[in-house]
């Protein structure tokens, strides 16, 4: 049995990308020719094989993966000064920030993790005297208080809710994906 009588011939990589690249090239020469055939021109012409392309790469999924990659690529490029700092706890997001000292965490989390977004910043503050900064006293954009996270950690300990089963989820977490790496990236050196 030879490979012309072989009903499985286009089991062959080389067969198959062969015809393909026929069935390609079918294609676009047919948009050549319908498009000379209608405005006569070789802009024409150019015009219907670049039709025939872009159907060609639409069919193949070329144009979408490809417009994904970008995306991807874009939205990769657009968060990557916050690569690595993104924090979330319970569904809420938890802005940190390394300032190689200490790490502070950003009051708008955290307030909404412990039910006290109508405290004002002077109960704040006082909650945390000496463990809290200003946004721009830390050199960062935007407003609101930052509060160091071991103060944090120590005030959910001693706190009158400190048996609260979401306050300790949220102290373990604190000590285990903030402390913790932090203080090993500072034995390291980094």
């Amino acid at each position: 049995m030879n490979d012309s009588d072989d009903p499985l011939w286009l089991n062959s990589p080389i067969k198959l990308r062969i015809f393909r690249a026929s069935c390609y090239l079918l294609v676009l020469s047919m948009g050549i020719g319908l498009m000379w055939a209608i405005t006569g021109s070789v802009w024409g012409a150019l015009a219907g094989a670049t039709a025939a392309v872009f159907c060609l790469a639409s069919a193949q999924q070329w144009i979408p993966n490809w417009i994904e990659a970008v995306l991807r690529g874009a939205g990769a490029w657009q968060w990557r000064h916050r690569e690595g700092v993104h924090y979330n706890f319970a569904g809420v997001s938890l802005d940190v920030y390394d300032d190689g000292h200490h790490i502070w965490l950003h009051e708008r989390g955290l307030r909404e993790l412990l039910a006290l977004e109508r405290d004002p910043a002077q109960a704040f503050k006082a909650r945390f005297t000496g463990q809290w900064r200003e946004t721009h006293e830390l050199g960062l954009k935007g407003v609101g208080l930052w509060l160091n996270v071991a103060a944090v950690h120590q005030h959910l300990a001693e706190a009158r809710e400190r048996m609260d089963p979401k306050r300790l989820k949220l102290r373990a977490y604190l000590d285990r994906e903030i402390l913790q790496p932090a203080a090993k990236r500072r034995e390291r050196g980094l």
